[in-house]
Order: C-alpha cells, then structure tokens, then sequence
C-alpha cells in the first residue's frame, strides 16, 4: 500500500528487531498503548495490576523500578507515585474509610499532619497525634475504629527514635495496619517489611534521587491484596510518573549506597566536631548515646544517615541570619539526603507536647552532602565567627562589669 505524506509522518519503517542491550534501563513513554485484537482491547482492565492498559497506570520503565524497589525493600510488591507526599496520602486513603481513625507520632513530616487534619479530617477519617516516644504504650490510644498507625522513625527535626517493633505489635493485636515513613534510614539501614510493618514508604526524592531534581515516592508492601488497594486508590487519583523521572530515580539507586556511606562518614566527623562547640547546646542525632531511643536505633539500625539537628544557645537567635549568610557551602533549603550539603531552620516545638528533653536554643537540620570533610568544617567554623565574637565581647561586658 502506498502512503501519503501524512500518513508517512505518522506511520515510520519499521525498526530492526535485534536486541539493543543497554546497562542503563530503556525509558519507555506512553500514554496510548494499543492491542493485538479485540478481545485484548476488552480486557484490558485486567492488566491495571500486572500488565500494560494505559500509561498513567504503568510503563515498562516504572514497573522495573517498582519490581526493584519492592526486591530492595524486602516485599512482594511496589508501587511508585509523584512524591513522598502523595505516597503518604495515598497510603493513608487506602486504608481509612469515615468512621476510622489513624494515628500519626508529632514527629510526622508536617504536610502530612496537615493532609491527615485538614484534607482527610472533613472527610470523617479521625487522627490523634500521640508522643513518638511512647513506644508500646500506644495501646492505650488504641480502639477498634483505629485503621492506621503511622510511625516516623527517627522522627524529623528532633530524630527520636520508635520502639518500632512494639508499636507493630500493639497496633495488630486491634487489627490495624501500620505504616512506616522510611525515608531518612532507607531500605540500607533499616527494613520496615521484615519487622512486620504493612506498608513501608519512602520519599525518593532524597537518598535514592541524590541529587535533588527527582521528585517521587515509593511504597512497599508484603501482602497482594494491600498492594491492590494501594493501585486502585492511585488509580482512582489519577497518580502517574514520568519514565525520564524512573529513569533518574534507578540510576540514583545504583550509587545510592556509596553516597549514603560517604555522607554519613564525613556526618559522624561533623557532629564531633559540633559537640566540642561552645555554640552548640546539644547535637540531635540517633548515634548519639543520650539521644532519645539511642538504645533502639543500636538495636534495629544498620548505622546512621547524614541528617541531624544542632540546638544553638538561646541566645545566638538574633545572630542566625549573619551566620548562615556567610556560609558559601552550605545552603539554605529544605530537603535533604542530596549531594549538596544543606541547612533548614525551623522550631520543632510548635505543635509538640512532648520536648521537655529539648533545651531552649535555636534548631539548625543539617544534611550533609558530598563535599569534602574539611571543607564542609571550614564552612562551618568560618560561619560561626559572628557567634564566637558574640561571646567574646558578651565576657568583655561580664569583666568589665564586675570591675
């Protein structure tokens, strides 16, 4: 049949057939996929779970990086959505109906409070916030309308550690799940799965991105019955990714283990560094042995990220901006788990009612990136200098006062 130039731009020759073997994985786009025969066509709802429908359900590329994903986190099945937020709200969805209740440490990553109260809460789903430090004690918060249990451990900005382990059990024995936001351990240090968590997630927008221009998240479940309520309500949100996006994630997981191991080297460095700084009144980092559930991160960890909080001396409040405006290494931003050493500043205690243990200060999060060591030190120690000639002048005062 001969074809028109129109058709010809739309219909090309066909392609060769031999085996292209690449070590990278293929990114492969679509948003139509189209069938053999009718009775292919007719079915194709049946392929949501494990075949090929329709692009926003899933591609060649984005079912590679959910099997190796679901391999590395220990389960049976994953499933990979635009953010860890979204896989928080999706997982949070699937599971509570109006009339449940979920409950959620103070230490959650604040969005998702506030997608739980605010979005979820007018939809008759009930949340309680309770002390990340309960532990096993959170059997008291529970009844028999409670669907969810959310754990965060360490937890962000302060970095307490959870029994997690015995809040799983106390969650199972009323029949709710438990749901573990994974993000700052990952798969290499800690493995929600084989403590029997139900539902691990991660924002893989940090340690398995790496190089903070990926957005996406992840969750991992043993059971495959979870799994397809997880990929109905993704369905039912409309939640797809980008193949360019799997790509960036799967080659962030090839190097994700040697990156995390550097940062956290030269993060162990720092914080010995910082402990032996009259600035700092307390370094907030799991490792540490006064730290809360120090005990329980030696327990069930493999080791430590490189995301911690400094508590300043109350103070230096009034002297951050100068400080961090003479950083040149360290930048002013939010995320973490990057090649970028950064630096947030936020006040954990708004909204908490358990940080008697914190003491008053100014609080710096911390992610250190790939920089090296000394460096990121002398950054540091440069950025201080308004802190130090604070002090210095503050004891001229004291002298001069008592003379």
């Amino acid at each position: 049949m001969t074809k028109s130039d129109d058709t010809s731009h739309i219909h090309p020759p066909a392609r060769s057939q031999r085996p292209f073997q690449a070590v990278a994985m293929p990114v492969e786009r679509a948003s139509t996929i189209i069938f053999d025969d009718l009775e292919a066509f007719e079915k194709r709802a049946e392929r949501v779970y494990d075949g090929f429908s329709y692009g926003l359900y899933g591609t060649p590329t984005s079912r590679l990086l959910e099997d190796h994903i679901a391999q590395l986190e220990g389960g049976a099945r994953a499933l990979v959505v635009p953010s860890g937020m979204a896989a928080m709200t999706l997982a949070t969805m699937a599971v509570c109906r109006s009339g449940d209740r979920v409950l959620m440490p103070e230490t959650l990553y604040g969005p998702a409070r506030d997608m739980i109260l605010r979005f979820l809460g007018p939809l008759g789903i009930a949340a309680q916030s309770y002390d990340p430090q309960l532990d096993a004690g959170i059997a008291e918060l529970l009844d028999e309308r409670t669907r969810l249990v959310w754990v965060e451990s360490p937890g962000s900005a302060t970095f307490e550690v959870q029994d997690v382990p015995a809040i799983i059990a106390a969650a199972h024995a009323v029949g709710a799940l438990v749901a573990a936001d994974n993000t700052w351990a990952s798969h290499l240090l800690f493995k929600p799965l084989a403590h029997d968590v139900d539902i691990s997630m991660q924002a893989l927008s940090k340690h398995a991105g790496g190089h903070g221009d990926l957005l996406m998240g992840s969750l991992a479940v043993r059971d495959e019955g979870l799994f397809r309520r997880l990929k109905d309500t993704a369905r039912f949100l409309g939640y797809g990714v980008s193949p360019e996006d799997c790509a960036l994630c799967e080659r962030g997981l090839m190097t994700m283990p040697v990156r995390m191991r550097h940062a956290a080297a030269s993060a162990a460095e720092i914080v010995s560094w910082l402990s032996q700084r009259p600035e700092v009144v307390r370094v907030l980092h799991p490792a540490v042995p006064e730290h809360p559930g120090h005990a329980v991160w030696k327990r069930d960890f493999a080791g430590a990220a490189a995301v911690f909080s400094i508590v300043l001396r109350p103070e230096l409040g009034p002297l951050q901006r100068e400080a961090l405006q003479r950083m040149r290494l360290f930048k002013l931003g939010a995320s973490w788990g990057g090649v970028h050493s950064l630096i947030a500043v936020n006040d954990p205690r708004k909204g908490r009612t358990s940080l008697d243990w914190l003491p008053p200060g100014p609080v710096w999060r911390l992610s250190i990136g790939l920089e090296a060591l000394d460096d990121l030190i002398g950054d540091l120690e440069q950025a201080f200098v308004p802190f130090a000639e604070f002090a210095m002048a503050s004891k001229a005062v004291g002298r001069t006062a008592a003379e």
